[in-house]
């Protein structure tokens, strides 16, 4: 009875022994990942990227901010000269990965030419986007198509398949104060466009005068993980957008 009583006492402190012992080592884990990125830059090294036309390594520019990639070793010299039985030689190495964005855009935007009053829809341009982490998708400068008297076009856009079914249509004049979120890592999307041409006026929009319609505005695509050591300044260890 007593023996199974130390058992089971023992067999708590193991438990509790090695749960502190887990926590440590998670603590230290954490301690070194935010140690190694905080090391002294020594002398920066060459780089070769791997060319995927020409199979085969090709060095990559030393020292120039449009480089793909540029290393330094980091840390203090290491060395040891005694009787010791063994030597633990800290190795670290850290990498800070950039964000970047691969899109299309099929088109540019539409041309109507419009003989008759009524309601169009028009067939998508497709977009697609890839990334390393999620991208917001903003717009601005959309609104209505209107001539050069300020005379709108009643016009909307929507999301959605390669079939104009189940569309949610925004207004165009609303549109900048939407924002889409693009996940992780490759998508499309089609954006659709319709418009109105009034035979007769109503209380927000006049009979579509027969004249030339026009809006310009764009989509911007904008990085969530944003690395301070790309910028425009100069200050940075790359030129941003390269």
């Amino acid at each position: 009875m007593k023996l199974s009583k130390s058992l089971k006492k023992g067999g708590e402190v193991m438990r509790k022994v090695m749960l502190v012992t887990l926590v440590l080592s998670l603590l230290m884990g954490i301690a070194s990942l935010a140690w190694t990125s905080e090391l002294q830059l020594q002398n920066e090294v060459k780089v070769w990227r791997w060319d995927e036309e020409t199979e085969d390594w090709k060095l990559e520019p030393t020292g120039s901010k449009t480089a793909k990639a540029r290393v330094w070793h980091q840390g203090v010299v290491q060395s040891g000269y005694c009787n010791k039985k063994t030597w633990e030689i800290d190795v670290a190495t850290h990498a800070s990965v950039a964000q970047w964005i691969r899109w299309n855009l099929s088109a540019q935007g539409w041309r109507l030419f419009i003989r008759k009053p009524g309601k169009y829809l028009a067939n998508c341009i497709i977009g697609q986007i890839k990334s390393n982490a999620d991208v917001l998708v903003t717009f601005s400068g959309f609104d209505d198509l209107k001539n050069d008297r300020g005379e709108a076009i009643e016009t909307w856009y929507a999301f959605g398949q390669e079939i104009p079914e189940n569309l949610t249509w925004y207004p165009a004049k609303t549109l900048d104060q939407q924002t889409l979120e693009v996940p992780y890592c490759q998508h499309s999307a089609h954006l659709w466009i319709m418009v109105n041409v009034r035979e007769d006026p109503d209380d927000l929009y006049p009979k579509t005068r027969a004249c030339e319609y026009q809006d310009d505005a764009q989509i911007n695509l904008t990085v969530t993980v944003y690395k301070p050591w790309l910028d425009t300044a100069g200050l940075g260890i790359f030129a941003e957008g390269n």
